[in-house]
């Protein structure tokens, strides 16, 4: 883990490090309603009120409106 990521912060951009991101989501548990992660696949799901989004580093989140906004990175 990084220690000079504030997983308080509203926004996050997802990096490589799973732990950290599963960390900044229990700090936003109100802005979606569950995740799950499929360890052969390695595909961290996010269930929220828009849907089910499939999350992917390079990923922008925010949990500012009080729902999760997921913008996907599509650049390798």
């Amino acid at each position: 883990m990084s220690m000079n990521k504030d997983f308080k912060a509203q926004t996050y951009i997802v990096d490589e490090y799973l732990p950290d991101t599963l960390t900044w989501l229990c700090h936003h548990q109100d802005s979606f309603d569950s995740f799950t992660y499929d360890a052969i696949t390695q595909e961290l799901l996010v269930h929220h009120a828009n849907g089910v989004d499939s999350i992917r580093r390079g990923d922008y989140l925010n949990a500012s409106y009080g729902i999760l906004i997921t913008a996907h990175n599509f650049v390798k």
